[in-house]
């Protein structure tokens, strides 16, 4: 008996898939065996630039069947970690030895790894493989490589930079998609549909404000903005800071200002940034000190490590003896923002073309010694919204980060600049990022992956989708000693 297997939305009937069903009169059983399958694939990538979506639960339940009889007749070619092994052997044995030697693989054998397992995946699956193939694969990897394994306060197994069960996102699936990218529109499988944004993964929790409490912050508002800031003062600062936390934490996330209005109402946060420190703590308790312990001591000397094992290091850098700590944390973050480029998927509001190696300018801008402060706010909006990363604060250096400077952050767009003491730049990047969570503003989307892994740093909950390039990163640095 042959078996036709039609979508019956579908206006026009053409490449059928066909399929030959025995029926066993022994049994119930029903033996599945494929006659000839139209390797119908959609492209990934329609217009406005969304992927395209997983099946539904109906398609799911329709193609779970054949798939299930493909995974036990075809036994011998499951992805498990001995049949990776013996597939890596053949077609890729340099990822084997580069691992054996270093405990880790490159960017340039880490790709080479998925290509080959995915590769042999289509060949055996077809263009759409089941998800238990694709986790099989997954978990195949980590269990071979471990240092690639990387799990986030318990959210996850380890293997999801490689592929998500749940998100459908990966090396995996990536690759898989890119693979299908250029198949006609008639061969798609699945709908295309629009993503909806996800939430933050960090939740602060607002409290409810009382009059009697709402009139009491709006004395100590008007307090702090009268007392002149000054050491001698710095008490009464805080003790006001304090008192209006609530309030302030409620207003901003509630009407959402603009930067520039949180510092007229809160002024003393341009004149002592430090106050920002205070009220991130408050945000996050235990949190507040640990980029600068992290980032220095043990961050950066191991992106330098990374660096030098895929050779990627500048030959006009002075060597790691003769470089001063400036020099190397300026080095690591243009390193960081190389590791996590800027990405065209999931395009959103406030994105525009960049480079990898313009990315850096959308946290931090050189200029030359002797710039004045009030030049760095000149220019028009409509100027402005063509420069890079004007949209969120962001760092200004006054003279080369390699050496002494002044940095200063900047939200042109709100006419902002706040002077910071004489820091370095790992202490900048600290209130950097701190005042995006204070003022309540988006990260820039073209840094979104370097932000994510500022997250990280700070044991915060990765916000948003996990990247897998973020992913790999944080589980290259905890595989080097």
């Amino acid at each position: 008996m042959e078996y036709i297997d039609v979508d019956m939305n579908e206006e026009e009937l053409k490449d059928l898939d066909r399929y030959h069903i025995f029926l066993s009169t022994q049994g119930t059983q029903v033996e599945c065996v494929e006659a000839n399958q139209n390797q119908a694939q959609p492209h990934t990538e329609g217009a406005g630039g969304q992927w395209e979506t997983e099946p539904s639960a109906s398609e799911a339940c329709q193609s779970g069947p054949l798939e299930k009889c493909q995974g036990e007749n075809d036994g011998v070619h499951r992805f498990d970690a001995p049949n990776l092994v013996v597939l890596i052997n053949n077609k890729a044995p340099s990822v084997l030895a580069e691992y054996e030697k270093s405990g880790t693989l490159s960017l340039a054998s880490r790709k080479l790894l998925v290509r080959t397992g995915v590769s042999d995946l289509v060949e055996r699956r077809g263009f759409y493989p089941s998800n238990a193939d694709k986790l099989m694969l997954a978990k195949s990897i980590t269990t071979i490589f471990p240092s690639l394994k990387i799990k986030i306060q318990e959210a996850n197994e380890g293997f999801e930079h490689f592929y998500d069960p749940v998100s459908h996102c990966g090396f995996i699936e990536l690759k898989l998609r890119n693979l299908r990218r250029n198949l006609h529109e008639d061969q798609r499988r699945y709908r295309k549909r629009g993503k909806s944004s996800e939430a933050s993964g960090v939740a602060i929790t607002l409290q409810a404000i009382s009059e009697g409490e709402e009139e009491s912050a709006k004395d100590w508002i008007t307090a702090t903005k009268r007392i002149r800031p000054s050491p001698e003062n710095l008490t009464s600062i805080k003790m006001g800071m304090q008192k209006t936390f609530n309030n302030r934490r409620f207003w901003i996330s509630s009407q959402s200002p603009t930067v520039e209005e949180i510092l007229q109402e809160y002024p003393r946060f341009v004149d002592m940034p430090y106050l920002i420190d205070a009220e991130f703590a408050r945000m996050f308790p235990g949190k507040e000190d640990l980029f600068l312990r992290k980032w220095e001591g043990h961050i950066v000397p191991k992106l330098l490590k990374v660096a030098t094992l895929e050779n990627e290091n500048d030959p006009s850098e002075p060597s790691v003896g003769e470089e001063i700590d400036e020099s190397r944390c300026f080095r690591a973050l243009k390193l960081l923002t190389r590791y996590l480029p800027p990405t065209a998927s999931g395009r959103s509001k406030g994105w525009t073309k960049c480079s990898v190696k313009s990315a850096l300018s959308y946290i931090l801008e050189v200029k030359p010694t002797g710039t004045s402060i009030p030049s760095l706010l000149q220019g028009s909006l409509e100027a402005a919204a063509g420069a890079a990363g004007v949209h969120q604060p962001k760092l200004v250096c006054i003279g080369h980060p390699s050496t002494t400077a002044q940095y200063i952050i900047v939200a042109r767009n709100d006419k902002v600049a706040i002077p910071l003491q004489d820091e370095g730049l790992t202490c900048a990047l600290d209130k950097l990022f701190k005042m995006l969570w204070v003022c309540n503003v988006a990260y820039p989307v073209q840094l979104e992956s370097v932000y994510s892994f500022f997250e990280h740093v700070y044991d915060m909950p990765i916000s948003g989708a996990k990247r897998s390039k973020v992913l790999e990163l944080i589980a290259k640095l905890q595989a080097l000693v």
